[in-house]
């Protein structure tokens, strides 16, 4: 499988032993003169989907538009605030805004600073020239259904976090294995950290005792170029 990354990067992922569940998420930050916000890229109609699923949607003020060839939707909830969301053909990408009542404008102003390109391999939204833009802190997201999710990273960007001790030699890189324990001893959660020459990789379990994931573990390999 190979996907675009917002950033325009390619990521590549194969050797996983079943399939994920549906398109990757990604959680981009862009900085610039006036700070710094974060986008969330997912496929088209996530963000209407997810929260019907989890009976959030009801609780939304939502206003709609149109603008660059897609959807503009403002989901207000006056408790949290506002998700703005434009949704393309393929993907969208929604940001976050404190308060009620955000004029679709503030919206559009943010992604008038990057050429937005929705294409069935993925959404990339780089900065225009003379933005002052710069894109960073990149996660990618996926699950494989009642196995495990898969976040991966830009190598560079996890520097601080990579053990210094040697980790064991699987298809993706380099492993290690990380448990959180109850105060009787018993696993809670447990998760690996895979990194190779491109990517910083967290597999987390579902069930700490499945099998199938150490399967996802030994085979998956996942790159960024």
């Amino acid at each position: 499988m190979q996907v675009r990354a917002p950033n325009g990067r390619s990521l590549t992922v194969d050797g996983n032993p079943q399939p994920f569940i549906g398109g990757w998420a990604y959680l981009l930050w862009a900085h610039g003169p006036k700070g710094g916000t974060r986008f969330q890229v997912t496929p088209a109609g996530a963000a209407e989907v997810v929260s019907k699923q989890m009976g959030e949607w009801s609780k939304y003020t939502v206003r709609e538009a149109q603008w660059n060839g897609g959807r503009l939707l403002s989901l207000e909830d006056p408790q949290s605030g506002t998700n703005m969301v434009w949704v393309g053909p393929h993907n969208e990408v929604s940001t976050f805004f404190a308060g009620t009542g955000v004029p679709f404008e503030a919206f559009m102003d943010i992604l008038a600073l990057f050429d937005i390109q929705d294409k069935p391999e993925g959404l990339t939204m780089l900065p225009r020239a003379g933005s002052g833009m710069t894109l960073g802190n990149l996660l990618a997201v996926n699950t494989i259904d009642q196995v495990c999710s898969v976040q991966v990273k830009p190598v560079e960007e996890a520097s601080e976090t990579i053990p210094r001790s040697a980790g064991r030699r699987v298809r993706g890189g380099s492993m290690w294995r990380v448990d959180e324990r109850d105060s009787a001893g018993a696993v809670q959660t447990r998760s690996v950290f895979m990194v190779n020459d491109s990517t910083a990789t967290t597999v987390v379990a579902a069930r700490p005792d499945d099998t199938r994931f150490i399967n996802v573990v030994e085979s998956i390999s996942c790159r960024l170029g």
